[in-house]
């Protein structure tokens, strides 16, 4: 019965999606991709106007939505207006509680967080590399000094030519990040005129889409694309961010009262592959004095 109630829910957002696409007008261009995941972002923001206070989520269903969103919007653009150039048929998923990981047709290797999905072409074209991602991804970028790759997301493109880094662009997100281990990147962000962003390694720019604020930041890269090897690494990270990735990496739901939570403050915290979801948990009690965890029924509710 569980199942056949996740079905009927992917089908409803799914014909949501597509009322909105239908309703909407413009041409797609390159910037199709970003159009369409605001539609998906409206659809969320109507959902979050009925869950103020506590954050009880189905994280199974919400994994197979978001892959299903991208994948079908795609789809859709295609048909719509017989897209030829934005081929992109084929797709990784990473649902929630795992990583996937593959070898583009360029040699790139990707690796995706929990929660992710990445749209790319089976072959690249003659002038540029180009994917989508929505999630987080680690890119290890094969050299090809003639052909760009980018990787564009609903807030940010990301260029580069022979470069590790990560994206970390989740739909809902407060704040969307790119990391930089090697090389060099460059970022573009079209909802604010300031120009491009270029990092250097061991740097990363921060972009809070509801503010327009862009910042950057000196950090371990290393430890901050340790996600694909079972860590998880936390620096001056909010409480929402952090509950976030348990929820992503565990794919469980926890519950917080938004009212009673210190606006402000931030951790610096590290877990380890073989920590449990309850160590992880523990741990954060004991950063934040006063405040306690219980288990319900596989739900979790944290409390300050």
């Amino acid at each position: 019965m569980e199942g056949a109630n996740s079905e009927i829910k992917k089908r409803d957002e799914l014909l949501s999606l597509e009322k909105i696409w239908e309703e909407s007008k413009g041409e797609v261009d390159s910037n199709s991709f970003r159009e369409l995941v605001r539609v998906n972002m409206r659809i969320e923001a109507s959902e979050r106007k009925r869950k103020m206070l506590f954050r009880a989520f189905s994280f199974v269903a919400a994994a197979a939505v978001i892959a299903i969103v991208a994948i079908f919007s795609f789809s859709l653009a295609r048909n719509k207006y017989n897209i030829s150039a934005m081929d992109y048929t084929k797709s990784l998923v990473a649902d929630y509680g795992h990583i996937s990981s593959l070898t583009l047709s360029d040699g790139t290797e990707v690796h995706l967080n929990a929660g992710s999905t990445l749209l790319y072409p089976e072959q690249f074209d003659k002038s540029k590399r180009i994917v989508y991602l929505t999630g987080e991804g680690n890119f290890q970028v094969a050299k090809d000094p003639s052909r760009p790759f980018i990787v564009k997301t609903a807030y940010m493109d990301v260029q580069a030519l022979g470069t590790t880094f990560c994206i970390e662009s989740y739909l809902g997100e407060s704040a969307i990040r790119t990391t930089l281990k090697e090389g060099r990147v460059k970022v573009d962000i079209p909802s604010v005129n300031s120009g491009s962003y270029f990092l250097d390694p061991d740097s990363q720019l921060i972009f809070r889409p509801s503010e327009k604020k862009v910042s950057l930041a000196r950090v371990d890269a290393r430890k901050v694309l340790s996600w694909e090897d079972g860590y998880l690494s936390f620096s001056n990270a909010s409480f929402p961010q952090i509950i976030s990735s348990l929820e992503r990496k565990y794919n469980v739901s926890i519950s917080y009262n938004a009212e009673k939570m210190r606006v402000g403050n931030t951790l610096n915290v590290r877990f380890a592959p073989e920590d449990s979801l309850e160590d992880a948990l523990k741990v954060l009690t004991l950063l934040i004095p006063g405040s306690s965890f219980r288990n319900i029924d596989d739900r979790y509710y944290y409390n300050f």
